[in-house]
């Protein structure tokens, strides 16, 4: 059991790594995950956003899974916060994994009306959910692509076997979330259950990682929605029915469904594809879909 501190700007929190997990503080400070949350959190804790004073007191690390012998992929760690008077205390477990992305693809019959659109979901085995056959829109985590246009454009490649520009790409998160009457005076998103991330590499300096929680009560997962719309004769839907596709060599085998559009909302039970439904239902309604 080693006990340390974190650096100043974090306030010089204690930050305990039991001797059995095999990480160091050096790890966890250059963790993208970690140095996104921690910002997140330390400024959530200023006094004008924390009427109730709470303050992060120490931190102590779990868990650590590795992708690989030394990538990390996810820290679990538990947070101890209490309230100016010491009296109550926030429920403290946090896994720590990154952004992702989340990516609606749409297929549109040639010379049919624009609304007569055929989502693309992905049926894949997920062991977490306890199926060999989850009915979802693809995702991943935001790794080595550089920023999450490029992240998604290459989803889309692995999980749907489209090449596709990322200028065709419509960020519905970030659309979303321009001119919300949600946002405080000083366009905080906190307000409206969104984050401003901070980036995860020094090439993404200048841009805005805006997105949804996916489960705010364990995870610091932010997920970016995007969505594309690509044309195909009206005779080629059949032939996306039960293809194949995924990444062999990452044990990835994807069967793509086809399903109407406006019957996505019943036909799947993962969340993502409902959240990316409804951002575009919502845009469209207000006329803000660049489609």
């Amino acid at each position: 059991m080693a006990t340390t501190t974190l650096p100043d700007m974090y306030n010089s929190v204690p930050l305990t790594i039991p001797s059995h997990i095999r990480l160091t503080q050096d790890e966890l400070l250059a963790f993208p995950a970690f140095k996104s949350w921690i910002s997140r959190l330390t400024s959530s804790l200023q006094a004008e956003n924390n009427p109730d004073g709470y303050r992060l007191q120490a931190m102590e690390v779990t868990n650590v899974v590795r992708f690989g012998s030394t990538k990390i992929g996810f820290v679990m760690l538990n947070a101890v916060v209490r309230d100016a008077d010491n009296g109550m205390s926030l429920p403290g477990a946090v896994l720590l994994r990154g952004p992702s992305v989340g990516i609606l693809p749409l297929l549109h019959p040639k010379n049919t009306p624009k609304d007569n659109l055929w989502a693309i979901l992905t049926l894949q085995p997920r062991l977490p959910g306890a199926t060999v056959s989850m009915a979802e829109i693809p995702a991943g985590m935001l790794d080595d692509h550089g920023s999450f246009v490029s992240a998604a454009a290459k989803e889309i490649e692995e999980e749907v076997g489209i090449v596709i520009s990322e200028v065709k790409l419509i960020n519905l998160s970030e659309l979303a979330l321009e001119g919300s009457s949600l946002l405080d005076k000083t366009g905080a998103k906190e307000s409206v259950g969104l984050a401003n991330a901070v980036p995860t590499g020094a090439e993404q300096a200048n841009q805005k990682l805006d997105g949804l929680f996916s489960s705010a009560g364990l995870l610091d997962e932010i997920l970016t929605y995007h969505a594309f719309v690509h044309e195909v004769e009206e005779g080629e839907l059949n032939p996306w029915k039960g293809r194949l596709t995924g990444l062999r060599d990452k044990g990835e085998r994807i069967t793509l469904k086809l399903v109407k559009f406006d019957d996505l909302w019943k036909t799947t039970r993962d969340t993502k594809a409902l959240c990316a439904w409804g951002l575009w239902k919502g845009l469209k309604e207000e006329g803000r879909l660049p489609y």
